[in-house]
């Protein structure tokens, strides 16, 4: 785990999450792109790939969209009913 052990990474951890939202989406946005260099070379290129799929799948109407909030509850629903 290099220099750093559990317990500092906890230290760190804690002081993270009293910052607020906005800083922290832009911590995490940092740490993100800290890892893209290290990331798959054809990674980004196999996102577009799907996406572009997806969205001909909309534009065509070969999928149903659903609301957000719809989609979230029968998540819930599938997950309550496995415990």
């Amino acid at each position: 785990m290099g220099y750093i052990g559990v317990m500092a990474i906890e230290a760190i951890i804690e002081e993270v999450l009293k910052l607020s939202a906005e800083e922290r989406t832009e911590l995490v946005a940092r740490l993100l792109d800290s890892l893209d260099d290290k990331a798959d070379p054809g990674h980004e290129a196999a996102w577009t790939e799907v996406i572009d799929r997806r969205m001909k799948d909309i534009a065509e109407e070969r999928v149903k969209l659903v609301d957000a909030s719809d989609a979230m509850a029968q998540a819930r629903a599938v997950a309550a009913a496995r415990r």
